[in-house]
C-alpha cells in the first residue's frame, strides 16, 4: 500500500509538471526513422533526467508501445504504478538475482521487444555509476536487433535531489528541453566495450546539446516551443 501511494503521488506531480511544462524536441526524426524501420527502439536516458525524458514519451509518443524497465525492489513497485498510470508497460529487472534467472528475464523482455513493443531504459541505472552505461543495454540491444536512440534533457527550473544521479525534479510551468540522438546499432560483430563507449559518449552529447539548446532558447523566444 505505501509504494503504491508513493507511486500515485509520483505519477500525480509528474503529470503536473508535463500538463503544464513547455517542452522544445531536436531530433524527433531519429524516433520516426526506427518506428518506420519496423525494428525495435530503446529509448535511453541517464538516471538522472527520467521525469524528464518520460515527459517526452507522454508528450510525443504512444505510451502504451512503451515498456519500462524498473528494478525489483521496493522502489520499482512504486515505479511500476507510475509506468501504468502513464500507460506504459513495467518490466521489472532484479540487479541481484543469479545469472540464469537475470538471463531469463532479458530474454522475456527482448520476447516483448520483438513483439512491437518499444523500451525505455536507463543505462546507469538504477545506482550508478553516474553516466557509465551497464552491459544490459548493450546485450538487449544486439539480441532483439534495436536501434538505441540517446535522449538528453535539460531545465534550469528544477530541484536536484542530492544523491548519485543528481536526480533532476522539474518545477511545474518549466521549459524542458529533449534532444534525440541518431540511432546506435549494435551489430553481432560489434564489441560490447566498444559499444558501451560509443553510447557513453553519445548519451554525453545529447546531455551537453540539451543543455546548449535550453540557453539558447531562454531569451524569451516561444518559437519551437510546444
Amino acid at each position: 500500500v505505501v509504494h503504491r501511494s508513493q507511486g500515485w503521488g509520483l505519477s500525480a506531480y509528474a503529470g503536473l509538471v508535463w500538463r503544464t511544462s513547455h517542452f522544445q524536441i531536436q531530433g524527433q526524426e531519429h524516433v520516426r526513422q526506427v518506428h518506420a524501420s519496423g525494428r525495435p527502439l530503446i529509448l535511453a536516458a541517464w538516471h538522472g533526467m527520467t521525469m524528464m525524458a518520460v515527459g517526452y514519451i507522454a508528450a510525443e509518443e504512444d505510451p502504451s508501445r512503451y515498456v519500462v524497465v524498473v528494478p525489483d525492489d521496493p522502489r520499482g513497485a512504486a515505479l511500476s504504478v507510475w509506468a501504468r498510470r502513464l500507460g506504459a508497460t513495467p518490466f521489472a529487472v532484479s540487479m541481484g538475482a543469479d545469472s540464469m534467472v537475470a538471463a531469463r528475464r532479458l530474454l522475456a523482455l527482448i520476447r516483448r521487444m520483438r513483439q512491437g513493443h518499444s523500451l525505455y531504459l536507463n543505462p546507469d541505472g538504477p545506482d550508478g555509476p553516474s553516466h557509465e552505461p551497464k552491459k544490459g543495454v548493450v546485450f538487449i540491444a544486439r539480441k532483439a536487433g534495436a536501434l538505441i536512440v540517446p535522449a538528453g534533457a535539460f531545465t534550469a527550473t528544477r530541484f536536484s535531489i542530492p544523491r548519485w544521479d543528481r536526480y533532476t525534479v522539474p518545477f511545474p510551468f518549466s521549459r524542458i528541453t529533449v534532444v534525440l540522438g541518431k540511432p546506435l546499432e549494435v551489430t553481432p560483430q560489434a564489441d560490447a566495450e566498444e559499444a558501451q563507449a560509443m553510447l557513453r559518449e553519445r548519451l554525453n552529447e545529447v546531455e551537453q546539446a540539451a543543455e546548449e539548446l535550453y540557453r539558447s532558447t531562454s531569451n524569451g523566444s516561444s518559437r519551437g516551443w510546444r
